[in-house]
């Protein structure tokens, strides 16, 4: 496939394009692309890293990133989140 970016064409291959427009579509806040690109990207971990009894959980960025997105999805800003005393 031929794709124009920058101004630039250049030649990928389907497979890229279709990564491409999911990684864009789930930037925009579509669930249905999120799920997918989320599911493909545990499916890919889990095959490259090797057999060990401990996975490492998330890091300090990795959940700012997280609750970032759960507040985009939800329309929320994270410190619209803290609870109301009022």
């Amino acid at each position: 496939m031929v794709v124009s970016e920058e101004g630039r064409r250049r030649k990928i291959t389907k497979r890229e394009a279709i990564v491409t427009q999911l990684v864009n579509r789930s930037a925009t806040a579509d669930l249905r692309a999120l799920k997918i690109l989320l599911d493909t990207l545990r499916e890919i971990e889990g095959q490259s890293e090797p057999d060990c009894a401990e996975t490492p959980g998330f890091t300090v960025a990795d959940e700012k990133v997280i609750e970032q997105l759960r507040a985009r999805l939800l329309d929320v800003r994270p410190d619209d989140r803290k609870t109301d005393p009022g």
